[in-house]
């Protein structure tokens, strides 16, 4: 990747000739409907009306959206408002002003302190990758059950652990506005990433100091991108980490191919790459906002003036939060307390380092759904404002992921709230999933419907 590339990133052709990018995985993501959406929203608006993303996720509609009209995104989550903020700006000139001093600074990046202490790790990793690559697996399965620093502390039972407590002892020697400098280091080395990368990532977000609004957003959605490209689990989401063990105990066959198709894969490069992807991508320029919100609190709000609202909440009783816990904690920075669990009458912090009280969405409860509909109608209706609100839908007859509401008990609630409501079925489509047979149920591809609520 070179930066004379990036720095000519001015004389692209923009906005007709791009094809719409998805910056990170995302369960639901709505890359391949993106043009139906559109058009049904052309339907009951003009073309260039201002338009509300409700449940902005990775962006993909706002930035979409935002190549002929104004969008406002909202997310309650803080790496949505940053994807969301990045895409939605034109960014072309960010490389140029600031080629030096990225230059200098991803030159330097092995000085980072992160680096400097994990170094220990990264070597004992390195050799257990050499010595699965030959075959012996075992000591690599270890190191990946031994889970991150914050579970592994004071946890000394051979080579690695030691380590891991070197390690820990040169973190606490560090001054407490140092500390955050190996916030991903100690969080998610080893486990989602390697240690290298999760000391480079830690570097990456030092450097994303050095930079202030849309500037910073924009570094920090590049760090966003690059983390869920390496990430080293199942379906490239934050669910949970590998299990390196069949259920018999034995070292899987798959371990060390799956772990080095990610874990060696370039921080830097990765980086470089989405920065210029998001410097290609552009929306013109409507003043876009991007958010972090509720979405009843915007709807409340007196800066809820768009005129129409596209909303896509959540479909299954998954939690998103627990898909993309890695990603919030890198964009808050805030060295999170972690959620425990107990099994055999003792409690120990999660093996997947979730993020305790993360945001649970009421559309992802059953009993609370049907009253997070109405009120997401009310407040819409209220406004006076038409909706197109995505959804895909619970097939009783099949073995489908279960949904937590019906197509009819969806339609019969927003009935109450508007005048019309029609229902646009995208056709055949079948949503990412978690690429774990196990867990997958019967693919349903009649899998997305679109209301037109007026």
């Amino acid at each position: 990747m070179s930066y004379k590339h990036l720095s000519n990133t001015g004389k692209t052709k923009l906005i007709q000739d791009q094809e719409p990018w998805r910056p990170i995985h995302y369960l639901g993501s709505k890359l391949r409907i993106l043009e139906k959406i559109e058009s049904n929203l052309n339907q009951i608006t003009s073309k260039d009306t201002p338009v509300c993303d409700l449940f902005a996720g990775s962006g993909t509609v706002s930035s979409w959206l935002g190549k002929t009209r104004k969008v406002t995104a909202i997310d309650i989550q803080e790496y949505s408002r940053i994807l969301c903020s990045a895409l939605l700006s034109d960014n072309k000139i960010f490389i140029k002003k600031n080629k030096n001093k990225l230059e200098n600074q991803l030159k330097n990046i092995h000085k980072h302190q992160s680096l400097i202490v994990a170094e220990p790790l990264i070597e004992i990793e390195e050799n257990l990758m050499s010595q699965a690559k030959n075959g012996d697996t075992e000591q690599l399965a270890m190191m990946i059950e031994s889970g991150s620093l914050m579970t592994a502390k004071n946890d000394i039972k051979n080579d690695f652990q030691i380590a891991m407590n070197h390690c820990w002892k040169q973190i606490e020697k560090f001054p407490k506005e140092n500390y955050l400098s190996t916030m991903t280091l100690r969080h998610f080395g080893g486990i989602y990433f390697s240690f290298k990368q999760a000391a480079e990532i830690d570097a990456l977000l030092d450097m994303a100091e050095n930079y202030i609004g849309l500037e910073k957003d924009l570094f920090t959605a590049a760090i966003l991108a690059t983390a869920s490209e390496v990430v080293n689990t199942v379906g490239k989401h934050f669910a949970q980490p590998l299990r390196p063990r069949d259920k018999e105990g034995k070292v899987k066959k798959s371990l060390y191919n799956q772990t080095s198709k990610d874990r060696n894969k370039s921080i830097t490069k990765n980086f470089l790459y989405s920065l210029e992807k998001f410097c290609l991508n552009y929306s013109a320029n409507f003043n876009h906002e991007a958010i972090r919100s509720d979405y009843l609190d915007y709807l409340s709000s007196k800066e809820c003036n768009e005129s129409i609202i596209y909303a896509d909440p959540p479909y299954t009783r998954d939690h998103y939060s627990r898909f993309y816990h890695v990603l919030e904690t890198l964009s808050l920075r805030d060295d999170p307390e972690i959620s425990s669990n107990k099994a055999h009458g003792k409690t120990m912090l999660s093996r997947g380092i979730y993020r305790k009280n993360r945001h649970q969405s009421p559309f992802c409860i059953r009993n609370q759904a049907p009253k997070a509909f109405k009120l997401l109608f009310s407040k819409i209706s209220e406004k006076k404002l038409p909706l197109v609100l995505s959804y895909s839908p619970y097939s009783s007859e099949k073995n489908a992921h279960p949904r937590v509401m019906t197509i009819d008990q969806i339609r019969e609630i927003a009935l109450n709230f508007f005048s019309k409501v029609d229902i646009d079925s995208v056709g055949k489509f079948s949503h990412s999933k978690l690429n774990r047979t196990a867990l997958n149920k019967e693919i349903s591809f009649d899998s997305e419907y679109l209301f037109i609520c007026r």
